[in-house]
């Protein structure tokens, strides 16, 4: 009886180890504040983990950095400085990671299904070259073309564009691919939060949106850009 009880127990924790793995591309957003008026990480989403490949970096860089991740201790191990982290896995929806920055950044698996037959240099231009219907009455955006300063911050060069709205002009926009989906980041104001989204479909007149992360009073649900009726 003993012996079957043990056995029952060794099964019970393999069943639990496997059940931490998972797999596909997962990304953070909407991350949650652990003590509120202390000193956090702004801007701080669009972490990718890619557990297929073992690999993690930022949507906003073009490489990866190579991991291990260890399922039965729960652990993402970085070999080049003998770092290591804790990850929590919540069935299949989320992954919490604290990176001791006052935040939880909470993961969740990218659905990847929606590649569009356009390149980046194709949205960049749908967004520069059309006016949009304004989004609600206080708010209008308009893509600009020009790179913002923040492009060049710390010595890391990215595609972040103006962004202008009715709030603020030194808003900033920028277009991520990911195996051929595409996402849309922007903020309206140039020390406000970001926004996310992912683009699952583009015509000639209309860009469709599905909402990721929102911030703010401004904008709330928003699923289109549109330039006619």
């Amino acid at each position: 009886m003993k012996k079957v009880l043990q056995l029952i127990f060794i099964v019970i924790g393999l069943t639990s180890c496997k059940a931490q793995e998972v797999d596909g591309i997962w990304m953070s957003y909407n991350n949650r504040i652990i003590e509120e008026g202390k000193l956090t990480t702004s801007r701080d989403e669009g972490i990718i983990i890619d557990f297929d490949k073992q690999a993690m970096g930022k949507i906003t860089a073009d490489s990866m950095l190579q991991v291990k991740i260890d399922y039965t201790k729960s652990k993402i191990l970085f070999s080049a400085d003998s770092l290591n982290i804790d990850f929590k896995v919540f069935g299949k929806d989320s992954i919490e990671i604290d990176f001791e920055r006052n935040m939880i950044h909470v993961f969740r698996p990218l659905n990847l299904k929606h590649k569009l037959e356009v390149d980046k240099n194709d949205i960049v231009q749908f967004l520069t070259k059309n006016e949009f219907q304004e989004i609600n009455e206080d708010l209008s955006l308009k893509f600009r073309n020009e790179l913002h300063f923040y492009s060049t911050m710390a010595g890391d060069k990215n595609d972040q564009r103006f962004l202008e709205s009715r709030i603020d002009t030194n808003g900033y926009w920028s277009i991520e691919e990911l195996k051929g989906n595409f996402f849309l980041i922007f903020a309206i104001e140039e020390i406000g939060e970001q926004n996310i989204y992912q683009i699952t479909e583009l015509t000639n007149c209309r860009m469709t949106l599905e909402p990721m992360q929102e911030y703010g009073y401004w904008i709330k649900n928003l699923t289109e850009l549109k330039t006619c009726l």
